[in-house]
């Protein structure tokens, strides 16, 4: 009897805690807070998004926010994990029909466009980034996981060649493909802007000029 009364009691104590109404409202909360924020940070970066403007796009008074999030730099890293976090994400999303190199012309051919340069809601990467090279170290941390998700997405189906192994060649592919939007951005309107996405796109994929361009 004693036995089995000291098994329920145990089992009772490792039982998960039980959520409540208020638990479900505190995490709605909180993804409205960071919804608000990653909306705002796509388009105009982290630093515009400060807590003052977030919580009022969320509809929440000020004071509140300290009771979802430690510190502005913990909000930001969960922006990152929210904006860049998922794979395939909206830019890799649609590519499961192709593998190898013909996925990588895909992925690089849809980024490097004008209409994805001049497309408010497009990658947020150009937006954001500055942001983070100076920002904490934890924001930053949040940033090279989600990038290395990307790079790996990328290494799948990117093919080795002499001397340049199939990561060098994904992480480069990023750097082409992200410092080239960023540029072609800051420079839209004229010519040179419409030169840097065909130069990255280019030399993100060396092998184009014996390829046929597969439609996007």
């Amino acid at each position: 009897m004693k036995t089995h009364t000291a098994r329920a009691r145990s089992s009772a104590s490792t039982r998960a805690p039980r959520i409540t109404q208020r638990d479900i409202k505190k995490q709605e909360t909180r993804q409205r807070i960071l919804q608000a924020a990653a909306t705002i940070a796509r388009r105009e970066g982290l630093q515009a998004a400060s807590i003052p403007r977030v919580m009022e796009a969320a509809g929440l008074t000020v004071g509140g926010f300290y009771g979802h999030f430690a510190s502005k730099a913990a909000l930001d890293a969960e922006v990152i994990r929210r904006v860049f976090g998922a794979i395939p994400g909206r830019g890799l999303s649609g590519l499961d029909n192709s593998s190898g190199l013909a996925w990588v012309q895909r992925a690089v051919g849809r980024y490097l466009t004008a209409m994805h340069r001049d497309n408010p809601e497009g990658c947020a990467y150009p937006t954001i980034l500055s942001a983070i090279a100076t920002g904490p170290a934890e924001v930053k941390a949040a940033f090279a996981d989600a990038l290395n998700m990307r790079v790996k997405a990328f290494e799948t189906h990117t093919p080795a060649l002499p001397g340049v192994t199939a990561r060098e060649r994904a992480l480069a592919a990023m750097a082409l493909t992200i410092g080239g939007l960023l540029l072609a951005r800051a420079s839209a309107g004229a010519a040179v802007s419409d030169e840097v996405l065909e130069a990255c796109h280019k030399w993100a994929i060396p092998e184009l000029d014996r390829m046929v361009r597969p439609k996007r």
